[in-house]
């Protein structure tokens, strides 16, 4: 590659992100035209019976991108106010009533060009349980579900918008910093039902929100569910007793004998 066109690659790689800025008016510090929308979707699914002879579902992970700030902007939030942190609000809707079912923060500082977004998963019950579970042949508490649509429509009523910078109130419930592991929801018996991300301004630190909820746009709906038929799973209860079978994989399983 010669040199113009080296400079050419460069300028599309970084040309191509998008950093946000933060603004002042009126005496008040403010995210510019703040911008997150649920991207992308797909069921995870699930192997079981004794011989992993039937496909259900662990649940849905879904993709929701992260705002960039540049480096001016994170400096002047951290030092003013000491933001150091997106916190994302993930609720779920099911006959007209909302319910918060996860907190999670992203510090800045774990946020880079490459960070396109930031992965959740939404587990029935019987798989939110542990990496143990999710093992288990024979799912616990007689999960039997496959989901078996899931959409991303547009969210009622969502516009871009200034994000204004001022203390509010704690959150009163468990906030789970983003790690390289799964993040995991819990949801339930049943996930059927319209999902919803928001988030704001957050101190790592003192624990403390800097402004109020905005949308993410998009909502994630989980269509209908099939219950399946495990013959093979018939009357055991591997949460009760796990067959030697859905032993978790140890290193030395792998080890040249």
């Amino acid at each position: 590659m010669n040199y113009l066109g080296l400079v050419f690659t460069l300028i599309l790689f970084f040309g191509c992100t998008k950093y946000f800025e933060v603004g002042f008016k009126n005496g008040i510090h403010y995210g510019i035209n703040i911008d997150s929308e649920i991207e992308r979707a797909k069921i995870v699914p699930w192997k079981v019976g004794q011989d992993r002879e039937v496909t259900i579902s662990q649940g849905v992970r879904f993709f929701t991108s992260t705002p960039l700030f540049s480096n001016e902007a994170k400096e002047l939030l951290g030092n003013k106010y000491g933001i150091d942190a997106w916190v994302f609000r993930f609720s779920k809707s099911k006959r007209g009533r909302s319910t918060p079912i996860g907190y999670f923060y992203l510090k800045f500082q774990n946020m880079t060009r490459n960070t396109k977004n930031i992965s959740v998963s939404l587990f029935y019950q019987a798989a939110a349980v542990s990496k143990r579970f999710r093992f288990f042949h024979c799912p616990a508490f007689e999960h039997r579900k496959e989901i078996d649509s899931i959409e991303i429509l547009d969210r009622p009523g969502f516009s871009k918008k200034d994000l204004y910078i001022r203390s509010v109130e704690k959150i009163r419930a468990k906030v789970t910093r983003f790690k390289f592991s799964p993040m995991i929801i819990p949801g339930g018996r049943s996930l059927s039902g319209d999902y919803f991300v928001d988030m704001a301004f957050y101190s790592s630190a003192s624990k403390q929100r800097f402004s109020e909820w905005t949308p993410v746009d998009k909502v994630l709906r989980i269509g209908n569910e099939v219950d399946r038929l495990i013959k093979s799973c018939n009357g055991i209860k591997e949460e009760l007793n796990p067959l030697p079978k859905s032993r978790v994989p140890d290193i030395r399983d792998f080890e040249i004998k």
